[in-house]
């Protein structure tokens, strides 16, 4: 009887931790999607403040790799998103290294865009 009883409490806690993780999933991904648009759209405000040109064009194709991403991740196509992410970590490691405006917020896009690639 305890033996039955500990085999349906094990198939149970299964189910409800199966049920959990695919909820969680769908959330996770829905919110690294808004991540990416959020992202992206903080990115290509910092186009304006730029006086080089090539800033601009920098953090303006970064921005469009993270909201590709973004679509990427709505659409499960993980390793698309990654790849688009490490588009975008690179143009704006390039805005860093060359001294564009606003480097504290350039360097701060950065590490966010690597964050939601490392949780991909």
């Amino acid at each position: 009887m305890i033996n039955r009883l500990k085999g349906v409490l094990i198939l149970s806690l299964s189910v409800l931790a199966l049920n959990a993780h695919s909820s969680n999933s769908l959330d996770s991904k829905e919110v690294l999607a808004q991540k990416c648009r959020d992202l992206a759209q903080s990115v290509a405000s910092l186009v304006s403040s730029q006086e080089k040109r090539a800033c601009e064009e920098k953090l303006a194709m970064a921005s469009i790799y993270i909201e590709n991403a973004g679509d990427w991740i709505v659409e499960n196509a993980y390793s698309a998103a990654k790849k688009e992410l490490d588009n975008a970590v690179f143009n704006l490691q390039y805005a860093e290294l060359n001294n564009c405006n606003r480097y504290i917020q350039i360097s701060h896009s950065k590490f966010e865009a690597q964050r939601i690639k490392n949780s991909l």
